[in-house]
This record gives structure tokens, sequence and C-alpha cells, in this order.
């Protein structure tokens, strides 16, 4: 041993150690990876070119770490608790049972992290699907996640994606609120607020959290997005679900990598039909042609989960979900779902006089029954899940 004093890091862990996670490990894990040097994926690659069957918190890898620690690597280990602490982050290995057994699989040959911080609820081990697309989505692309991930939401399955702006903040913020919930993983570390908008204060990862979801990294906390560390933690995306589905991307888009990441894994990628001629269909369009089975709807997706279709939600009092939304307005609204419309149509449609129109549809923004897009707003939620007109 290095006679290496771990006592004091292993204190401050305590707290954020996920159950079932050894605080003095984790100390010695991170009091190793905290140099460039020495990262925990090369430890991985170590130990699957070894042969290694014994799980990462074993005696034996505890004496190769530890043996190469100095009173210097635990001193720069220690700032990394502070954010984690303040992000509400729970910390957990491979193999331990705060660990997503999904992700878990295979591991070391899989290229599973040792490490997963976690902020908000721990994941459930109930039926999930990954929901991907491209950042600069289109009105149908968002649309059409946030249409799926409701639904997906809505019969119990939890929907996992990057956290991105586009298709994946539409599917999160589809799923948010919904018995299944989701999962955002992150393409960098914990106090890194990127991307800007969501990160913020009263975001969508602050929305996520507030309702149960999750926000996990692979990343040390202060980890800048490199591109590198962004394309990484698609396959943890994949890893994390039973279903992936593309929505939209172009040649090169990072769906892709999560795509190929399911399939490496056997698991079933389903892909969305799109318009030949925009560029946002290349990404699904590749995929159905290599034989991706298409998505055209929830029934689609929930099949292919094997779930059963959620029930239509309730009404109540007469005004259901949409949050007092005029019936005018909620009947040219879920005729457009998914797609948006400028709010000025909205109220020329709705019949209804301008002002009193503009005025609902600002009430039901605040009540987040509609949400704003770059070309007009849309249903928060589909149709399905309000309440219908009467």
């Amino acid at each position: 041993m290095s006679g290496v004093r771990l006592d004091r890091l292993t204190e401050v862990l305590v707290p954020i150690a996920a159950p079932g996670t050894d605080p003095e490990m984790l100390a010695s894990l991170l009091a190793w990876a905290v140099r460039p040097r020495r990262t925990l994926e090369s430890l991985r690659r170590l130990m699957r070119d070894t042969g290694a069957e014994d799980p990462v918190s074993s005696a034996r890898w505890r004496l190769h770490i530890e043996t190469q620690l100095r009173e210097d690597d635990v001193r720069a280990a220690m700032p990394l608790v502070v954010p984690w602490r303040a992000r509400g982050c729970r910390l957990a290995m491979v193999g331990d049972p705060a660990y997503p057994d999904r992700v878990a699989d295979g591991w070391p040959d899989s290229d599973a992290p040792i490490l997963l911080a976690m902020a908000g609820a721990l994941p459930p081990d109930g039926p999930a699907v990954a929901i991907v697309g491209s950042r600069r989505a289109t009105s149908y692309g968002s649309g059409v996640a946030a249409w799926l991930a409701g639904a997906a939401s809505a019969a119990g399955v939890r929907v996992v994606s990057g956290g991105a702006i586009g298709v994946d903040a539409a599917a999160h913020r589809g799923a948010v609120g919904g018995p299944g919930g989701t999962t955002v993983v992150l393409g960098c570390g914990h106090d890194v607020d990127y991307p800007r908008p969501h990160a913020r204060a009263g975001g969508l990862f602050d929305e996520v959290r507030a309702h149960g979801g999750t926000i996990l990294s692979e990343q040390l906390p202060f980890a800048p997005p490199r591109a590198g560390v962004v394309r990484a933690r698609n396959r943890i995306v994949a890893a994390l679900a039973d279903v992936t589905v593309v929505v939209e991307g172009g040649t090169r888009s990072g769906a892709l990598l999560t795509a190929s990441a399911a399939i490496e894994r056997g698991r079933p990628v389903l892909a969305v039909p799109g318009d030949v001629r925009a560029p946002g269909s290349a990404a699904p369009h590749r995929l159905l042609a290599e034989g991706a089975a298409p998505c055209t709807g929830p029934d689609d997706l929930l099949d292919a989960l094997g779930s059963s279709a959620p029930a239509a939600a309730p009404e109540v009092d007469g005004v259901g979900d949409r949050g007092g939304l005029p019936t005018p307005l909620f009947a040219v609204l879920a005729a457009a779902w998914p797609r948006a419309i400028p709010m000025g149509q909205i109220a020329d449609d709705s019949g209804m006089a301008t002002g009193a129109a503009l005025a609902a549809l600002t009430r039901a923004q605040v009540a987040g029954v509609v949400v704003e897009r770059p070309d007009g707003l849309v249903l928060r939620r589909s149709p399905s899940r309000t309440t219908s007109p009467t």
C-alpha cells in the first residue's frame, strides 16, 4: 500500500454515496482519476484486457489503485465533492445496487462507465425508451418527440435522452409530469451549465428534478462539453433504454451513434419517417433502409416495448388538464398537434375575439398547458392526455 490517507475524502463522500456504494472505494477512484494521466475509462480497459471478473470495488483493484496514489492526489480530489453535493448528486460504481443494471450489462467488455453521478431520483428499473434526434429540430420533429414521449410516460415508461436543445428537450418536456418520468444524460459534468437555457434556474433540468426525474453524468463535475464527451454520452442514453427511437437527424447526427450503441447491445431501434426533402430526415431514413422498424405513432413504440396504450386522461370539472383553455382554442391546437401554429393564426381560426384569444393563450402558457416554439404555440402534451373539447 502507498500509505496515503483517504480518511477525510472518504468522510465527505459518505453523504453523496448512493445506497450500497462504498465511500472508501469512491475516495480511491476519485483520487486516482483526478489526474488527466489516469482516467476511469483507462481503468475499465485494463480490467477488460486482463480478463477481470471481480468488481471494481474488490480488494484487488483497490490495491492496484491505492498503490499509485499520492497525498496531493487526495487533496486534488477534495474539490470534486462540493459541486456534486450542491447539486444533490449521489455517486454509484458499476455493480453497485444503485447503478442501473441495463448500463452495467456486459461490463467490462461493454463500454459502461465505472462511475455515475446522479442528481434527482435514482433511475427506476422499469421499462424505458430513448427518444433522440437533431438539435436543429423542425416543428414536426419536436412535436413528434413530445407526442411519443408523452404517450410513453403516460404508460409508465421512462423517457431517456441527452438533454440537448431540439428533439431531446421536446422528449424530456413531453415526459415530465407523467408516471414514467424522464432521465437526462449530460454531455458534461454536473457543475457546467450546458446547455445554458436548460441548466439555468427554472430551466428544463430544474423541471425534470422537480417532477422526480434524473440528471446523470459519467464525468467529473467540472468536465466541459467537448465534442468527444458529448458523443460518448450517447452510448449511456442507449444503454439505459429498452428501445431507441430516432426522430430526426442529419447524415452525421449523434442520434446515429445512439442507434449504433443500441444495436450493439441487441436492443430494438425505431425510426420516424420524415419529409424526403428535409435534411433532418437523413438519419431516420438511413436507419429505415438498414432495417429499423418505422415509428409512426405511440402504438408502434409501445408495441416495441411490450406495453399497452395508456388510458385517456380523466376529465376534471369539465376542464381537465387544459388549464382553463377555452374550447375553440383547444380545438385549433388539438387539430394541429404535433405541429406548432402562430399565435395570431390560432386566434383567427378559433373564431374568438382577438384580445380574448390572446389573453387566454397567454394564461395557458403560464399554466404550462401551451408551450412556445420558434414557429408558434403547441399543446404541451398530446390531446389524448388533455380533456377533449366538450
